[in-house]
């Protein structure tokens, strides 16, 4: 983590500034061998300035509990839990041991090694797919965020807004909220992007597949048969979040973006924000008594603590994450 000069980051409508580069990408824009993207708007200062935000001490778990999903989406498997016991060495204690843990099954990060370009065949600024699978040094590894998420987090209650607004949407369907729903709810709550904010978005999915039967549940989990609201995907979204200097966005929604999408789509957001811009996107975030709490005191804007992960070579992770106001 270090200063920035954001007036020196160039608009998203001079990217690329690379040769050779993608369109749209942010390729070079910190280095050729940047491995954070859009963490790079998190500074020092910012830390500090978030930290300013924390006035009454509440905190705010993000992360769902391990297996919450019964059964998990995506076709994923659930981890088995065992408690060990040391009663073999006469002494009265356990170990806990977890096998087959997906670290995508509940609330996650998607780090940048999660999905490459479809057409150009690399992952964010270039980095190709042998060198990501090397192991323990492999490039754009989750661990190297350990120490890097941390900053002033903003909600944009979309959700309630819309709602508010007399036409919410079904968050058990493909609805997509739009950029300018993000914007208007923004007013409405009176709060400011400002450069190196970590955006969560309540969409209202979460909180709608907790209140599903186990019947539904089901039914939702196939990756084939799962449907789900979420952000548009479009070249004027990620120029929103880019030229507002987001540092990663998260969502209590499985994709942030509607599920299904298409993955031949050049124009999925997966694409644009994680192998263009090195957008980190976080998904299946708990976020509805934070959204409480903000709504109660007028206050959307508060420190955000996550610490992925320290799994070299890892892929994703929990965020491990609180929210503190």
């Amino acid at each position: 983590m270090a200063s920035i000069d954001f007036k020196k980051i160039p608009r998203f409508k001079d990217l690329p500034v690379k040769k050779g580069a993608p369109a749209e990408s942010s390729w070079g824009v910190f280095g050729d061998d940047d491995e954070f993207g859009c963490l790079n708007f998190l500074t020092p200062e910012g830390v500090i300035e978030a930290a300013r935000l924390v006035q009454k001490g509440r905190v705010f778990r993000l992360d769902t509990p391990i297996n919450y999903a019964k059964p998990p989406l995506f076709n994923r498997q659930p981890a088995k839990h065992t408690i060990l016991s040391f009663e073999q060495y006469g002494l009265l204690g356990h170990d806990d041991s977890l096998d087959n843990y997906n670290t995508q099954e509940g609330s996650q990060w998607d780090g940048l090694a999660h999905i490459g370009h479809i057409r150009h065949r690399a992952f964010y600024n270039g980095v190709k797919d042998d060198q990501v699978k090397d192991g323990p040094g492999g490039k754009l590894s989750i661990h190297k965020w350990a120490n890097r998420v941390v900053g002033r987090g903003v909600l944009i209650d979309v959700r309630k807004f819309t709602q508010a607004k007399g036409r919410p949407l079904d968050p058990l369907t493909s609805a997509t909220y739009k950029v300018a729903d993000l914007k208007d709810a923004l007013g409405a709550q009176n709060t400011d992007l400002k450069p190196g904010s970590i955006l969560l978005v309540r969409t209202g999915w979460l909180g709608a597949y907790l209140a599903a039967s186990a019947e539904q549940k089901k039914a939702m989990a196939p990756l084939e048969a799962l449907k789900s609201c979420g952000i548009e995907a479009t070249s004027g979204f990620a120029e929103w979040l880019w030229d507002n200097r987001v540092a990663a966005i998260g969502t209590d929604c499985p994709a942030v973006e509607q599920w299904p999408w298409d993955f031949k789509d050049e124009g999925a957001l997966h694409y644009r924000a994680l192998s263009m811009l090195g957008l980190p996107l976080g998904e299946q975030f708990v976020l509805d008594e934070l959204a409480s709490d903000c709504a109660a005191d007028g206050r959307y804007e508060f420190m955000v603590v996550s610490a992925p992960m320290n799994l070299e070579g890892g892929i994703a992770s929990p965020p491990n994450a609180v929210a503190i106001k």
